[in-house]
């Protein structure tokens, strides 16, 4: 509670995040239309309109009069899945390098910190764009490449959090009674990095949800008839001059305002984690 009145804005982030998450495992129960339901007839209606079954679309409806509101739900669950997926493969697979780089040092470290280095030089969106068109749109792939462009980070905190830790007393206490470098990286460093770790992912999940909607507009990420907030945004553009803007303003606003509660409980989620906290 305390760190909730030292930091409402980010603790209230925190709130809305959770509740994006609610929204995207529960949507399907909702009452709400079926989002690929066309009705040619209702097409393009403003929000808060009827159709002629009397349906109350509250976002409006697309181009072929399908909820604008029920595909912005059923998007939240495959963009926010994406993101979550991307986020714990790639934390984990950074995290386990980087903890194995700082403890272990030599040739492990050069390689992994190599490996970093190459990956952090190459334009990530360029990239992606490339082996999409190569390997296919799938989400398999898609996931597959968010990891690719995402672990390096974790990574880099692991290891500068491991070269810290591997000298202190605890540590080298350990190593005086016999712990074996598996129990000392797991028993005795993670602990203490998970938390560094778990702000790192908030971020990266604003990222990588970013980075799946700027892929999906492209039409390299979601293909239809799946339903993302940034395919969602690509299927709007040629409405927008015809005065449908609700098509680009509900999966626009959501995505920003998921991204921006990410980025702001990442800072609350410091706080809160902090020892002494």
């Amino acid at each position: 509670m305390a760190i909730a009145r030292r930091n409402p804005v980010g603790a209230a982030a925190a709130c809305l995040l959770l509740f994006a998450a609610l929204v995207a495992l529960f949507g399907p129960y909702a009452p709400l239309p079926d989002p690929e339901t066309p009705d040619l007839v209702a097409r393009l209606q403003p929000p808060l309109s009827r159709g002629a079954d009397g349906t109350l679309h509250l976002a409006g409806t697309d181009q072929l009069g399908r909820d604008v509101l029920a595909r912005t739900v059923a998007g939240a669950r495959i963009s926010l899945g994406i993101a979550l997926s991307a986020a714990l493969l790639a934390g984990t697979i950074g995290t386990a390098l980087g903890l194995l780089s700082g403890y272990r040092g030599g040739f492990i470290d050069l390689a992994v910190m190599r490996l970093v280095d190459l990956q952090m030089a190459f334009p990530s969106l360029l990239l992606a764009i490339f082996l999409l068109y190569l390997l296919g749109a799938t989400l398999t792939n898609l996931v597959i490449l968010l990891v690719i462009f995402s672990w390096a980070g974790f990574a880099r905190v692991a290891r500068a959090e491991t070269l810290r830790l591997r000298s202190a007393p605890f540590i080298e206490g350990a190593i005086a009674v016999g712990a074996g470098t598996p129990r000392i990286l797991i028993r005795h460093i993670t602990p203490h990095i998970l938390p560094v770790a778990a702000v790192v992912a908030v971020l990266d999940f604003a990222s990588v949800m970013v980075a799946e909607a700027s892929l999906s507009f492209l039409g390299l990420g979601v293909q239809p008839p799946g339903s993302s907030w940034g395919l969602m945004l690509a299927q709007s553009r040629e409405f927008l001059y015809a005065g449908a803007w609700w098509l680009f303003a509900v999966p626009g606003g959501s995505l920003f305002v998921v991204t921006l509660c990410a980025n702001l409980a990442s800072r609350w989620l410091q706080e809160l984690l902090a020892p002494g906290a």
